[in-house]
């Protein structure tokens, strides 16, 4: 029996809050993100990072793409590791988007998944969005539509059904909040 592929982060307690020092109120420093047991037969990972409770247009916080599978993972604050790839965020630039918090100090979650394919490269250039690389994850005929209850009620598995060149992935939660007397920082 294979082990479960794991993603993780020793900046961020998945228990506890994500920490100031990679939200918008802080230095909005990259999280040092790792990884274990990828599948055999991965060419290469894509590691994104997901604003939960965002409309559709604002929910991709960070995206790359071209990891090499020999690579365990990205550091605190960067640079990245040669030959990965950095994706344009929802909001119109490449790079990490940290978490701002809301301006309601409700609660907010950020989800962080990683992804082994078995494609060495996708062949887009650096600043491709998620629309861009789900495009070549793609499988011909496989539609989300085909999906019968209760994966289409699953966002994540209508998402992901058609992405057939995905061998396996995993994935893991931040929260984060504004404190009660805290002004929203927004980005520049």
């Amino acid at each position: 029996m294979a082990i479960p592929m794991r993603v993780f982060s020793t900046g961020i307690d998945p228990d506890d809050w994500i920490p100031r020092r990679f939200t918008q109120q802080g230095e909005g420093a990259t999280p040092p993100i790792f990884w274990q047991h990828v599948p055999e037969g991965t060419k290469s990972l894509i590691l994104l990072m997901e604003h939960r409770e965002a409309d559709s247009e604002h929910r991709i916080q960070w995206l790359l793409y071209d990891i090499p599978p020999s690579i365990e993972g990205i550091h605190e604050g960067g640079p990245l590791p040669e030959g990965i790839l950095s994706g344009r965020n929802s909001f119109g630039f490449t790079g990490y988007k940290p978490p701002e918090g809301a301006a309601s100090h409700q609660l907010q979650h950020y989800d962080f998944l990683l992804m082994a394919t078995d494609k060495a490269s996708l062949g887009l250039p650096e600043g491709a969005d998620w629309e861009m690389v789900k495009a070549k994850l793609r499988t011909p005929g496989r539609k989300a539509d085909q999906l019968d209850i209760p994966p289409a009620t699953d966002r994540r598995a209508r998402e992901f059904y058609d992405l057939g060149h995905i061998l396996d992935h995993a994935e893991f939660s931040g929260h984060f909040a504004l404190d009660r007397d805290e002004p929203v920082k927004s980005s520049p």
